[in-house]
């Protein structure tokens, strides 16, 4: 994990050095792509870094809508959506998202029964998320909403007791010392653009997928940026894989040439990288409970992510995995953070 991470990006600038053609601004049909729903089920642990610490498990499940063309039949609601910001540009795919997830946090001492002041606080995040995307074959753009509650009635220490049974490790013993609950919610948008794509040949290609958003709200507020390349064979035509966050990935198809809707190839195989970086304002997970005394460190205030991974693609089936490596995000924290992601994902 350590040393492997710049190898896709280096793969990456080699072959689009090499020649091709440029396949961005092709038109092909959309239509199947635009009736084509994707369910995905999201898995992250820090187990497959080697650690228990820090971030340690991220569980979500999101559904996205096929194309609403409008935003649906006349009405209040159409009304409302119509009025958001960022997603009402003319002529574009509209989708709607559903998404239910849960973060967990812990100390790097999880033996203690009182926790290392000095560390991090255990900390749990359960949401809802609602987003509304729309785009177009070179632009993606989302406004979600999360809310959710933070502390114990998130449910983050049962769960981390059934994942640390499942894998034979022994349980936490700090969670009395846990944030306090308190309601939480974060308004987010997110702009991707698929910017460089080219094709070496009938099925190898590589493409380039830049993005920029921030979030607001008392769980985390932060600016982002970053961007991911991919190398592979009948690439899907998509926004790209991302680890769980709020905005995150879209991975819908946007065009009939993705393996998961397309007549003439179903199959892919692609390697990628990418990276994120966040300039951080608010962090309840580090900062500590926002109206209430509770556990908290003194935060960094640039964070970056930068991971790796595989996907496949049989039918309308995907499956990727991805290694992450995480900056320090307090002072006083002992070493970066590592963990793995796991995605799998139907179109229907």
């Amino acid at each position: 994990m350590k040393t492997r991470m710049p190898v896709v990006m280096v793969m990456a600038i080699m072959v689009s050095a090499s020649g091709g053609r440029a396949d961005v601004d092709r038109k092909v049909p959309v239509e199947r792509a635009r009736n084509a729903p994707v369910l995905t089920l999201y898995f992250e642990n820090d187990y497959f870094g080697g650690e228990d610490r820090h971030y340690t498990n991220g569980v979500k499940l999101s559904w996205i809508s096929g194309d609403l063309t409008d935003w649906g039949q006349e009405g209040w609601r159409k009304n409302v959506i119509e009025g958001l910001p960022f997603v009402n540009r003319p002529d574009t795919q509209k989708n709607i998202g559903l998404a239910i997830g849960q973060n967990i946090y812990t100390p790097q001492a999880t033996n203690l029964v009182v926790p290392d002041p000095a560390d991090r606080p255990y900390a749990g995040w359960s949401y809802l998320e609602l987003s509304f995307i729309s785009k177009t074959e070179r632009v993606m753009d989302k406004l979600a909403v999360q809310a959710g509650i933070v502390g114990p009635q998130s449910y983050a220490e049962d769960s981390q007791r059934i994942v640390h049974e499942w894998i034979n490790d022994d349980a936490p013993r700090g969670w009395d010392s846990q944030l306090k609950n308190e309601l939480g919610i974060n308004l987010i948008v997110e702009r991707k653009w698929r910017l460089y794509g080219r094709s070496f040949s009938e099925t190898l290609g590589f493409d380039f997928i830049p993005h920029a958003g921030a979030s607001l709200g008392n769980v985390q507020t932060y600016a982002n940026a970053g961007g991911l390349v991919r190398l592979g064979f009948n690439l899907p035509s998509d926004f790209g894989v991302d680890l769980i966050r709020g905005g995150g990935a879209v991975s819908a198809p946007v065009d009939d040439e993705d393996p998961r809707v397309s007549e003439k190839r179903n199959w892919s195989f692609f390697v990628f990288g990418g990276v994120d970086g966040r300039a951080v304002a608010r962090d309840i997970f580090l900062d500590g409970n926002t109206f209430r005394d509770s556990a908290s460190v003194d935060k960094k205030n640039f964070v970056g992510d930068a991971y790796y991974g595989f996907g496949v693609i049989i039918g309308t089936w995907q499956l990727t995995y991805t290694e992450a490596m995480r900056t320090l995000e307090f002072d006083g924290q002992d070493g970066k953070s590592y963990f793995g992601s796991v995605t799998l994902s139907k179109a229907f």
